[in-house]
């Protein structure tokens, strides 16, 4: 019985040996087949590469037989020698803007307010320098009455603008319409 069990082992491992060797035949065609494609792959990679240089070859060839470009370069170029001086203009009328804006502030602000863009000193002049201009010239002293405005149309406009209270409105006009009956 011994002699059985022993011939089984020997069998097995007789079975496994060419299972192994099948096994490793198979491992080694498929690792030569990886290769293969691997080498195809790259030779495909090379050609298309070469076929790529020589279309580009082709297209500047193509460009210099028809001449095109120098037709489109030519055109291009008057058409920016058209638009220069409109451009050159337009930036020398925002400059002058900037500077005639700028001139109106006291020279230390100037010199804070220079690097700042055309759009960012208007909206400053705008919240500073023109608050100052319209703030109309009134008057308090009680021997006028009319408060620094010369006609009651002014009144009118600040009243309805809101820069003189129904109070003050009604006093300027007071003095203006007592100053006609005298």
């Amino acid at each position: 019985m011994e002699e059985q069990v022993q011939e089984s082992v020997q069998e097995l491992v007789t079975e496994n040996q060419n299972d192994t060797d099948n096994i490793s035949d198979r491992e080694s065609e498929l690792l030569q087949e990886v290769m293969q494609k691997k080498e195809r792959l790259q030779k495909a990679e090379s050609k298309i590469a070469e076929l790529e240089k020589i279309q580009e070859v082709e297209r500047q060839k193509q460009l210099e037989e028809n001449e095109e470009w120098k037709t489109l370069a030519e055109e291009r170029a008057k058409k920016l020698s058209e638009l220069t001086p409109v451009v050159d203009q337009y930036k020398a009328e925002r400059t002058a803007e900037k500077e005639k804006l700028l001139s109106d502030f006291p020279e230390e602000d100037r010199e804070d307010f220079k690097g700042l863009s055309l759009p960012q000193v208007r909206s400053i002049h705008g919240k500073i320098i023109k608050q100052q201009k319209n703030v109309p010239s009134v008057e308090t002293s009680d021997s006028t009455g009319m408060q620094g405005y010369a006609t009651l149309k002014e009144a009118v406009k600040d009243h309805v603008s809101g820069k003189i209270d129904k109070t003050t409105y009604e006093q300027i006009k007071e003095k203006f319409t007592s100053r006609i009956s005298r």
